[in-house]
């Protein structure tokens, strides 16, 4: 069955359409890439070193809190034992924050193997249209391109129509059945 194409618009305006999809989705997977590398930054560079740092801290905060306390009960005004409230008080918040900091490395530490587990599969899933968008889509406008060149050359190459044909190369028409054949008139002459 033959094709019966009317117009090429629809032709060239899906290969427009597909060559903007393939910019929006090539930008898409761009801004992606970016974020993926800036959350790869914070998850594994930023946040360790953070709480590393942190952790250092809050230990030398519990060492600072205990030689206050010690430092504390060691001098007594009066000689009765002090209590030291505040100091044990500073020791206590100082464990508590180490503690804190502690649990958030190895918070980090988790998310830190997950967030690569992930990556590795987004970059298995991704990779997939990704092929489509540098291969797929390229092939499918070359395609609808071809179709193109091709609709044009058929359009060229058409024979002429009944319309086109100058009178001087039209066979004479035959003559109906009963009536009489005359002889075509000279040039120049008028015909009877």
């Amino acid at each position: 069955m033959p094709a019966q194409v009317r117009s090429t618009e629809a032709i060239e305006a899906l290969q427009t359409a597909l060559a903007r999809f393939n910019l929006r989705v090539q930008n898409a997977l761009d801004a992606l890439d970016a974020e993926l590398h800036r959350a790869s930054d914070w998850v594994e560079h930023d946040r360790p070193s953070h709480w590393r740092t942190e952790t250092h801290r809050a230990e030398d905060a519990v060492h600072q809190a205990k030689i206050e306390l010690e430092r504390c009960l060691t001098f007594s005004a009066t000689g009765e034992r002090p209590t030291c409230r505040e100091q044990k008080a500073a020791l206590e918040a100082a464990k508590a924050r180490l503690t804190y900091c502690r649990e958030k490395a190895e918070a980090v530490k988790h998310w830190q193997r997950t967030f690569r587990h992930e990556s590795f599969e987004y970059d298995g899933r991704i990779g997939q249209l990704r092929r489509m968008i540098e291969n797929d889509v390229p092939r499918a406008r070359g395609v609808l391109a071809k179709i193109l060149r091709r609709l044009d050359e058929y359009q060229i190459e058409q024979a002429p129509t009944a319309f086109e044909v100058p009178v001087e190369e039209l066979p004479p028409a035959p003559t109906p059945p009963g009536a009489v054949e005359t002889a075509p008139a000279p040039p120049g002459e008028p015909s009877p």
